[in-house]
């Protein structure tokens, strides 16, 4: 099936790593522009070099979404670069830190950077009548899992507000999804680090998994494609869970 996403025009905060990383490789494969930011120079230049190698067209910038004035720069710079927008995938977490520098952080990347990002790019999608946001959530927002904190609150809150936003932008044909991810694999991320650090409580989450594995950041960024094409034209307001049924509640 053709997603109809070639020569879309996507704007992908923290490209560079994990799933993120992932949702720009897929979007860029299925033919789409895509500009994405992430915090290490090196990183973004790495990155850019080897996707427009493959022949993709990618514009990468350092910028930091927890610092409103570097976002806002890189939002416009995007934008400028692609000749607008079309989607928008707010991909960056500011994790689960302790303390309240933890819940500062958490609130200005997983809420701020995603409410600024969506006030930088609706009027665009408002004055051509289209366009499409996923936001990136978590199971964490679902289920009691490692205790009251910062990360499980702040995802909860952004699938929220991604489901009151896709109510006030549907007339103007914009459509809003979420997609929550449960434990997925990354060898640099999270997952990685409890394998190596921490095996027994890695394998008791993949004893969990009903397909005995943890999931991969492509089988996220796979759903990614599809809620942000025009495939999905009739999908809006949902939140996709993307799990391996790692969650045992019934969803109506």
């Amino acid at each position: 099936m053709d997603l109809g996403l070639k020569g879309k025009r996507v704007l992908v905060t923290g490209g560079t790593r994990g799933i993120g990383a992932a949702i720009v490789d897929v979007l860029a494969a299925e033919g789409a522009q895509v500009a994405f930011c992430a915090r290490q120079p090196a990183e973004v230049e790495a990155r850019t070099a080897f996707l427009q190698g493959k022949g993709y067209t990618v514009h990468g910038a350092a910028a930091d979404v927890a610092d409103p004035a570097s976002y806002a720069q890189w939002l416009r710079s995007a934008m400028d670069a692609l000749g607008g927008v079309d989607v928008f995938i707010p991909n960056v977490s500011g994790g689960a830190g302790a303390g309240e520098e933890g819940w500062r952080a958490a609130f200005e990347v997983d809420m701020m950077a995603a409410v600024r990002g969506v006030e930088a790019v609706v009027p665009q999608m408002q004055g051509q009548k289209s366009g499409a946001i996923v936001m990136i959530s978590s199971i964490a927002a679902l289920e009691a899992m490692g205790g009251a904190g910062p990360y499980g609150s702040m995802k909860a809150a952004l699938t929220a507000y991604a489901s009151q936003l896709g109510a006030d932008v549907a007339p103007y044909g914009i459509r809003v999804n979420t997609v929550s991810p449960g434990p997925i694999h990354v060898e640099d991320g999270f997952w990685g680090n409890v394998q190596r650090n921490h095996p027994e409580a890695y394998h008791g989450a993949v004893a969990r998994q009903p397909f005995g594995r943890l999931g991969t950041a492509e089988e996220v960024a796979r759903c990614v494609a599809f809620l942000a094409s025009p495939a999905a034209s009739w999908v809006t307001r949902t939140n996709m869970i993307i799990d391996g049924g790692f969650t045992r509640r019934v969803q109506f």
